[in-house]
């Protein structure tokens, strides 16, 4: 055992440590098969450079640590401390904390990937939690579930706007559950202060006490229907957007369990053995032309995108290439589509169907391979699934699925009532015949397992996000089988 310099307290990893100096709680992410971020951020009134051990371990009584080191912090990161803990076994958990100023955080856990599926791999897949719109309780039941390996957080982890902008009403006024600041977000002072205000959340600071996290972020880290030039919530008197995204992006990289210091470096992969590869996918920043409405003719220009040339190339290329059973895009906004009204102007000009020549061009992409592969998608708040068919197939060829999750808990169908849930749901199914399911009301979130021979996606939603203790219900379950067949389970 490495001596501590120091004696410390310790505290066990599901007690909550509640000295002041780790308010904002630990977090890991990032895995690889031999590494892991991990992260927390040091409370002081102190204004200079903070010294901070770090420890990862076997136990969690740390008698055989690791891995240990030093690290400094200051005003200039807003006292946040990443640590890439390297040399790691794959497939292996690993409990970690900090220690400042003789005190030591919680305990965090945390885990390396595997190098191969020997057994079935378990990823609870999230988007789009609002403070102002309820409890983040699912976040504790998917700590509380053992059997989940990692979290997969597509984006939206925060809201940009102001109070009571884009919120329920209801809910703000009787659990005076308000944002920090009350304004909208602009500064890299207004975004740092929202991530604290977020991460200060007892139930989210458990998931990432107890989960690693692989990040994405949409345009609510940023502002809404961000794209690269500027976004539909930046208005010119507003400043820079050129500043103000550099201020997201910064704020994002200091509170976020990330490895990326760079846009480009957040689109990344994941491969794991020849069973299964994530491709990690940015569509904001990267190289996103401005939302066009369908009446513009411009819409249908081919030099329009989501992503660059460069990220559409690369992914094309790492698909055509893959020689893993499952290859999964972890994507943020929707790819497939579908109608909800009889009579169609536009749904979306923020989905994939709104930048139809590259959409077009990556439908081609897939109806080379030899496996559809797998959409995981965020930022609709609704639970859909939806089967994508080659466009003027005789045989309505599959070419690939999308999965939608639904938010944490971020505004959907959830303000009607059941008469009016049941009325739209019907029509949906009606009008979109590639519809498998949906549920326009619930929030919560699904768990992909992922083995050598199926995949099955199982939803979990939340009982009730207004409520603190909120309980979780069990939603449909889907498997994909090995000749690609996918059921819903009864």
């Amino acid at each position: 055992m490495i001596p501590l310099l120091f004696p410390v307290k310790v505290f066990s990893l599901f007690a909550q440590n509640n000295n002041a100096h780790f308010m904002h709680g630990v977090a890991s992410g990032d895995p690889t098969d031999d590494a892991v971020i991990l992260w927390t951020r040091i409370t002081t009134e102190f204004s200079g450079i903070c010294n901070v051990e770090w420890q990862i371990a076997n136990d969690e009584a740390f008698k055989n640590i690791v891995n240990k080191g030093f690290v400094t912090t200051s005003q200039d990161r807003d006292y946040t401390v990443k640590i890439d803990a390297t040399n790691l076994e794959s497939n292996q958990v690993y409990f970690y904390r900090f220690i400042y100023n003789e005190t030591t955080s919680d305990i965090g856990v945390c885990k390396t990937l595997p190098d191969s599926l020997l057994k079935p791999l378990q990823i609870a897949v999230v988007s789009c939690n609002n403070y102002e719109d309820g409890y983040f309780t699912s976040f504790r039941h998917i700590a509380d579930n053992k059997a989940i390996d990692y979290v997969f957080h597509l984006g939206d982890y925060i809201y940009e706007y102001g109070t009571g902008q884009y919120a329920n009403k209801a809910f703000l006024e009787e659990s005076n559950r308000l944002n920090d600041p009350l304004h909208e977000l602009i500064s890299l002072a207004d975004y740092r202060k929202r991530y604290a205000l977020y991460r200060k959340d007892k139930e989210l600071q458990k998931a990432h006490r107890t989960k690693s996290f692989i990040c994405i972020w949409d345009d609510h880290e940023l502002a809404n229907n961000a794209y690269f030039g500027g976004a539909k919530n930046h208005q010119s008197n507003e400043g820079n957007w050129t500043d103000r995204s550099a201020a997201a992006v910064q704020a994002y990289f200091e509170w976020m369990p990330v490895r990326a210091k760079s846009t480009s470096e957040m689109i990344r992969s994941i491969k794991i053995g020849k069973e299964a590869n994530f491709f990690f996918l940015e569509e904001r920043l990267d190289g996103r032309d401005k939302q066009l409405l369908s009446s513009d003719p411009e819409k249908f220009n081919s030099q329009r995108k989501m992503i660059s040339k460069k990220q559409f190339d690369h992914l094309s290329d790492e698909l055509k290439n893959s020689d893993a059973r499952w290859n999964f895009l972890v994507n943020q906004v929707m790819f497939t589509g579908y109608k909800s009204k009889k009579i169609e102007t536009v749904k979306e000009e923020d989905w994939w169907t709104g930048y139809p020549y590259q959409r077009e061009q990556l439908i081609e992409v897939f109806e080379s391979l030899k496996n559809p592969p797998i959409i995981l998608t965020g930022d609709h708040h609704q639970s859909h699934v939806l089967e994508l068919n080659a466009p003027d197939s005789a045989n309505n060829k599959r070419i690939a699925w999308e999965f939608l999750t639904p938010s944490i808990t971020s505004k959907n169908d959830d303000r009607l009532t059941s008469e009016q849930i049941a009325k739209k749901s019907k029509l949906l199914y009606k009008l979109n015949p590639h519809m498998i399911y949906n549920d326009i009301a619930a929030h919560g979130y699904f768990i992909l397992k992922v083995s050598k021979k199926q995949i099955n996606i199982s939803y979990k939603f939340n009982s009730d996000i207004l409520l603190r203790d909120g309980g979780e219900r069990q939603g449909p379950d889907f498997t994909i089988d090995n000749l690609n067949n996918l059921k819903k389970n009864v």
